[in-house]
C-alpha cells in the first residue's frame, strides 16, 4: 500500500454471530467508504490506454463483478460520515444509501471476478486473455516452431506494454 492510500475495511464484530443483518449494517459504515460507476467494456486501444490512465491515480481500481459488468471505484469516503460510523444526514440520505440492503453487502465476500490496482495487473489480464485464445484457435498438431513464435510473441507484447506503462508512470 502507498502512502496516502485508503485501504477498504469491513470490520467484524466479537458478537457477529449473534447480530443481524441490519444489526452489522449498522455499526459497519463499510460502504460508505468507496463509490463505484460502471463501465463498457474496454474494446479498443484508446479506451484500454484510459482504464491504465484510470489506475494510475491514488486510490482508484477497477473491478469486474460476478455479473461480468465492469466497475470504476473509488475509495473516498463519504464526507457525511462521522467519526463514530453514524450518517450525519441519515433522515435526508441520497436514495441510493436507502436502497442498499444489508444483504448487499461487500464484507460477505467477494464482488469481483477480477480486481485491477495497477496498469500492469490490467494489461497482464488482456495478455493472459490473448494467450488462452491463441491456444484455443491453434491447430491440435500445430508444431514446435509456431508454438515457440506464439510465446515469443506473446512474451513481447506483454514487455511492450509494461514498458509502455512504464513510460507513461514516469511523465
Amino acid at each position: 500500500m502507498t502512502k496516502g492510500e485508503i485501504e477498504l475495511i469491513f470490520p467484524k464484530f466479537p458478537d457477529e454471530d449473534k447480530m443481524t443483518e441490519s444489526e452489522i449494517c449498522v455499526r459497519c459504515h463499510g460502504c460508505c467508504m468507496y463509490v463505484t460507476v460502471p463501465l463498457d467494456s474496454p474494446r479498443s486501444k484508446d479506451q484500454k490506454d484510459l482504464f491504465r490512465w484510470y489506475l494510475l491515480h491514488r486510490n482508484v481500481e477497477i473491478y469486474i463483478d460476478h455479473d461480468r459488468q465492469w466497475q470504476i471505484l473509488f475509495k473516498t469516503p463519504c464526507t457525511k460520515l462521522l467519526d463514530n460510523g453514524m450518517c450525519a444526514v441519515y433522515e435526508t440520505r441520497p436514495q441510493i444509501c436507502r436502497d442498499y440492503k444489508a444483504d448487499a453487502c461487500s464484507r460477505v465476500g467477494k464482488d469481483y471476478i477480477e480486481l485491477f490496482k495497477t496498469p500492469a495487473e490490467f494489461d497482464l489480464y488482456f495478455e493472459s486473455r490473448k494467450s488462452a485464445t491463441a491456444k484455443k484457435t491453434a491447430p491440435k498438431n500445430a508444431g514446435k516452431t509456431a508454438k515457440k513464435a506464439a510465446k515469443k510473441a506473446i512474451k513481447k507484447s506483454a514487455k511492450k506494454a509494461a514498458k509502455k506503462s512504464t513510460k507513461k508512470a514516469a511523465r
